[in-house]
């Protein structure tokens, strides 16, 4: 019996069970979507421990599975009929004949039977699949995987169903051998049966690039010889060709051999698979951190421009300001000389000249270009943050198609982190589509501008009253200079002296105001950037950030998991060697 191994294929099937084992153990960590696979891996584990070479045969119901296997047999052991009969797994093992299955813990009915092949083989008779039992389809499938070799056995009458495809297509994804045998050729003429072989070989190797043997019989001709009781001639119904390749295929190699190699082909088929599918996982996890990292960068960008833009903005208005000093102190030395003393304009006039020609035209100058730079940063903030909204949609888009492919419940988590990103954006950028940080900053200008007015001319007005005052001075020096010389000289030296120190005093009142505005000016310029970039780098921590950093988790997880699936390949193909080598 194949489970009374020992010596080196005893070892190596310890070694292979291990193996098995800890792939699973591996998948185990890969998510829902992997359990089903785990699970074959440890269903082939324990049938590594009973050791019986699996020959399962699949196939429609119908389409005579229970009668093929007694043709192999040479003998009625198994139920046949015309509905489908097989309703759980029937595995005959190698043995004396025992007509009375034993119903296992797992439901499947054990039988033994001394014509399965050669010792340690087992037959094993699947319900048919296309069953309107979707039980019976499921059961089928759930064994598919644990087959050393799959004998597909398609009717004759109804050769290449849908489900047979899928069938085919997945014990050639589990690296199975496969035979391929068209039953009930009783019921079709020579020449349609020559056209039913072409048809089935041309569909597998178009859908699924396949070329397995084939072999055409018919199960009931052949059972109808065998109950006849005497030696048949020839091969009726074309069971007796299956039978010598079945033997051919087990004198090979030890059916134990044999049993731990195809195994060990799904082990690496597996294997490969999730390789495969945690490189797609990395790649689009790679792809999705590139995104973000370019939302980071624009973050930057924007920060840069902004700084860039508030120099430029603050050197226009501090060239408008220099420019207002110069119109100011050239203003007092023009129309408040005492050259123009008796020339001087009223008061009034005096007062709006000066607030026209000094103030009016800079706080016109100076609202143009706080005014640019304010609509630029909006501009340029509202374009950002369009983009950043269209970039996140891209990639919450890109989420939903790989969320099938990755691991659901932290990309649900990304998705969702995602969705508040776009949210906080599209808050950003209804907030600057309002117009309400435009009016607010020109609200606080116009406030500074007013107060700067009012003062500016409350300081020039009393430099003009002094004017004004000694004014009248002027036309009465002539008439008494001879009587009042000294008193006169006296008088005007001191007058002379209070205006120089009122003039010196308005100018360095006049710089000092001009500096208090140039400074609120300023001021709110730098609020409205740092307001800014306060925005831009908050959204970067509370939300890029922590979308980028689950990223990066499953970055390094996918590089755990190939670093995993690597190492058991290399562990896989050293066992492969050593099993090839036993003898």
């Amino acid at each position: 019996m194949l489970n009374t191994l020992d010596g080196t294929l005893a070892a190596l099937r310890e070694s292979e069970i291990r193996l098995l084992t800890d792939i699973g153990t591996t998948l185990a960590e890969m998510g829902e979507a992997a359990q089903s696979d785990r699970q074959r891996l440890l269903d082939v584990a324990q049938d590594l421990r009973d050791m019986f070479f699996l020959v399962v045969v699949i196939g429609e119901f119908n389409a005579g599975k229970s009668s093929f296997v007694n043709a192999l047999l040479g003998d009625t052991l198994l139920p046949m009929g015309i509905t489908p009969t097989t309703e759980a797994i029937e595995l005959i093992r190698y043995g004396e004949i025992n007509r009375k299955p034993i119903i296992r813990d797992d439901a499947i009915r054990e039988w033994t039977h001394p014509n399965t092949g050669a010792p340690g083989v087992a037959l094993v008779d699947t319900p048919g699949t296309g069953s309107v039992f979707q039980k019976h389809e499921r059961t089928a499938k759930s064994f598919l995987h644990r087959s050393d070799l799959v004998i597909f056995l398609v009717s004759a009458k109804r050769a290449f169903a849908e489900t047979e495809r899928l069938y085919l297509e997945l014990a050639k994804n589990y690296g199975k051998k496969i035979i391929l045998v068209v039953n009930q050729i009783d019921l079709l003429q020579p020449k349609e049966q020559t056209e039913v072989r072409r048809f089935i070989e041309q569909q597998v190797e178009d859908l699924l690039d396949m070329r397995p043997l084939l072999f055409m019989i018919s199960a009931k001709e052949s059972l109808a010889a065998t109950k006849a009781g005497t030696t048949p001639i020839g091969d009726p119904g074309g069971i007796e060709a299956v039978r010598t390749h079945l033997k051919g295929v087990f004198n090979e190699a030890p059916p134990a051999k044999q049993k731990l190699l195809a195994q060990l082909d799904m082990g690496e088929r597996v294997v490969k698979d999730y390789q495969n599918a945690v490189q797609r996982k990395a790649d689009l996890v790679n792809t999705d951190t590139t995104k973000v990292r370019e939302v980071q960068r624009e973050l930057e960008q924007q920060s840069l421009g902004l700084e860039g833009q508030l120099r430029a903005a603050r050197a226009e208005v501090d060239a408008v300001f220099e420019g207002m000093r110069q119109r100011g102190m050239n203003f007092i030395d023009t129309n408040l000389s005492l050259r123009k003393i008796g020339r001087v304009a009223s008061r009034e006039q005096l007062q709006a000249e000066f607030k026209d020609v000094v103030i009016g035209r800079a706080l016109r100058d100076i609202g143009e270009a706080t005014n640019g730079y304010i609509n630029a940063v909006v501009d340029n903030s509202r374009l950002y943050w369009r983009g950043v909204i269209d970039r996140l949609n891209q990639l919450r888009d890109l989420l939903e198609q790989e969320l099938s492919g990755l691991d659901a419940g932290i990309y649900a988590e990304q998705r969702e982190a995602l969705q508040q990103a776009i949210q906080i954006a599209e808050t950003e950028l209804k907030t600057l589509s309002t117009g309400k940080l435009v009016a607010e900053m020109q609200e606080t200008f116009e406030t500074n501008g007013a107060g700067f007015t009012t003062s500016v001319l409350a300081t020039v007005a009393g430099l003009i009253m002094v004017v004004l005052a000694i004014a009248p001075a002027g036309p009465l020096i002539v008439p008494v200079f001879v009587i009042g010389a000294p008193v006169l000289i006296g008088g005007g030296y001191f007058a002379f002296r209070y205006y120089r120190k009122v003039v010196s005093e308005t100018k360095r009142e006049l710089h000092q105001r001009i500096d208090q505005l140039e400074k609120s000016y300023d001021q709110a310029l730098n609020d409205l950037t740092q307001k800014e970039r306060s925005r831009l780098t908050q959204y970067g921590k509370q939300v890029i950030t922590p979308i980028f950093s689950r990223l990066e988790v499953l970055a390094q997880r996918y590089a755990a998991q190939q670093a995993a699936l690597r190492a058991h390949l290399v562990q896989l193909a050293t066992l492969r060697e050593g099993i090839e080598k036993a003898h």
